[in-house]
């Protein structure tokens, strides 16, 4: 695959599985600029996003997790780095070499690697979702404590809102990727949505830097909460937004 033709598919707004040799794919990489990707260069294999309204929503969301601890005080403005496609290698085993960019990550203090990363699906197919998942708790040893996959179904013609989605949080448990628990819906809105949230540690957000970081009064066990309404509410903006600039509704 040749650089203009790279650069012909990223004006896509798909997501893309493409077959790139090892050998090019450090020239390419260039082009794919900050979209979120995977490259397994044994098998030759990049995966990259699409960067849609709905993905920037990912962002907001992960960033009221660290305003909610701030503002309790579980730790002080700025100890935490919200980055978003961020390049992660150095992966461990049979991930050794894989180049992973995630939506968003959490970065505490001067770790080198996140504590909990967000994967945010819209054309992007669940499969892909879990092994991103995977890939980023196993390969990174549990450095990566959490990951919280969020998946929507794609639009459909003549639809102006999000039908179905759902999160999930994954985990390392003896070695392993695993889900925990069930996954919890976000579309069609359940009665219960005002007291759907996810509760992270404060132990899995600092990770090692936990000493450094927590202020006094503060255990690993302390949670602090993510709740899907304030996600559901960007979502549904960002859909809005989306089928503005694409013509296929009209701004009031």
């Amino acid at each position: 695959m040749t650089p203009d033709e790279l650069s012909d598919l990223l004006l896509q707004d798909e997501y893309l599985v493409l077959d790139i040799p090892a050998k090019a794919f450090p020239e390419l990489e260039k082009l794919i600029g900050t979209r979120a990707y995977t490259y397994w260069p044994a098998i030759g294999r990049l995966t990259v996003k699409m960067t849609t309204q709905m993905h920037g929503t990912v962002t907001s969301w992960a960033s009221e997790l660290i305003a909610e601890g701030v503002e309790k005080g579980a730790f002080d403005r700025g100890d935490i780095d919200l980055i978003g496609k961020g390049r992660l290698r150095g992966f461990s085993d049979e991930y050794e070499n894989i180049t992973k960019v995630p939506d968003v990550a959490l970065v505490p203090g001067e770790c080198s690697w996140p504590t909990v990363a967000f994967e945010f699906g819209y054309a992007e197919p669940y499969n892909q979702l879990k092994e991103d998942a995977k890939l980023l708790l196993e390969g990174s040893e549990g450095q990566i404590a959490k990951v919280i996959v969020i998946k929507l179904e794609p639009l459909q013609e003549e639809e102006t809102e999000i039908q179905k989605g759902f999160v999930e949080v994954w985990q390392l448990r003896d070695g392993v990727a695993r889900k925990e628990g069930q996954k919890k819906n976000l579309f069609p809105l359940p009665r219960s949505h005002e007291a759907q949230s996810i509760m992270l540690s404060l132990g899995d957000i600092l990770g090692d830097s936990f000493e450094r970081l927590a202020n006094q009064g503060w255990s690993e066990a302390d949670t602090l909460v993510l709740r899907f309404d304030a996600l559901r509410k960007s979502i549904n903006k960002a859909t809005r937004r989306h089928l503005i600039q694409e013509g296929l509704l009209v701004e009031d």
